[in-house]
């Protein structure tokens, strides 16, 4: 399936992406939130993995501000997190949520126990 010129395979998109790849941020500041994206996937038919991708802080363009981009275990933004990585540009965030939705096609090939064992820096 494509997303935002993104394949996410089996993902199921839980919010559309507003940003445009082709405007300033500076022009789109009011979709610079906390919540631009969250990508749901189901491994083993029991893990529930998400990429999330929001704005810190939320609706400021600011030198320290930036998106992040998540893998969480669970539903909710409260669980484990395997990946996190922070980006200035659109680009780079979509580079970002790309390697997410990978490392996650990666672990469709580990067992529960491994996927949990098994240090982020292993994926990568």
């Amino acid at each position: 399936m494509d997303y935002f010129g993104l394949e996410i395979f089996d993902g199921k998109p839980l919010k559309e992406i507003s940003l445009e790849e082709n405007l300033p941020l500076e022009e789109q500041w009011f979709h610079l939130t906390e919540d631009i994206t969250c990508i749901d996937y189901i491994i083993h038919d029991v893990l529930d993995f998400s990429v999330d991708v929001g704005w810190y802080p939320n609706i400021k363009i600011t030198p320290d501000a930036g998106f992040r981009t998540r893998i969480i275990e669970g539903p909710y933004t409260d669980g484990m997190v395997f990946y996190e990585k922070t980006s200035k540009t659109i680009a780079q965030m979509k580079l970002d949520l790309q390697e997410g939705i990978l490392l996650i096609q990666s672990f469709k090939k580990l067992s529960i126990e491994d996927i949990f064992k098994t240090k982020i820096r292993d994926f990568l």
